[in-house]
């Protein structure tokens, strides 16, 4: 595919991994449980900051976060916390990494009740302000434009492509 001469949505045109994950990641149907409770972390962490800083920063918050596996995030304990305040590599903000901790647990949770987060996020209204009004009351640290974006990111509702961008017209 040339990236040169393909119309895309302006918010990807100007970065090589934004383009990447344009294409490839945004708004393709995402089922694994780790993989839904990384993309609900990350659209967590991007609030207030731009999707690339978050994009660029993303292996670094795999290894900070264990591959966000659930069952390991959930047991963080103050030690971790102190540690991932101290990375770098990542975002260091106390409340969205108690957020994601409080999360994990939720996750397992949800997991447990439902058989995956998959099925829980499909089990939501099928109107989209209910889902993410369900989210945001699901999940702590999670606003309506931060669970709407998640929705997007993870397949759950169409992506807001623009009308010029290749992935519309196809």
């Amino acid at each position: 595919m040339d990236t040169n001469t393909i119309v895309r949505c302006a918010w990807c045109e100007e970065d090589s991994l934004l383009i990447s994950y344009h294409d490839k990641e945004w708004g393709k149907s995402v089922s694994d449980d780790d993989q839904l409770f990384e993309a609900l972390t990350l659209e967590i962490f991007q609030a207030g900051l731009s999707w690339k800083t978050i994009l660029h920063k993303r292996e670094n918050f795999r290894k900070a976060f264990d591959h966000f596996s659930i069952g390991k995030v959930k047991a963080y304990e103050e030690e971790k916390i102190k540690r991932l305040l101290e990375d770098k590599g990542i975002v260091r903000h106390r409340r969205k990494i108690e957020a994601t901790i409080h999360n994990a647990n939720v996750a397992e949770d949800l997991v447990e009740r439902y058989g995956s987060l998959k099925k829980y996020f499909d089990s939501l209204p099928a109107d989209k302000y209910e889902k993410q009004k369900a989210i945001q009351a699901t999940f702590k640290h999670v606003g309506l434009t931060t669970a709407e974006s998640f929705l997007m990111a993870a397949g759950f509702i169409e992506p807001d492509h623009s009308e010029e961008c290749f992935l519309t017209q196809g």
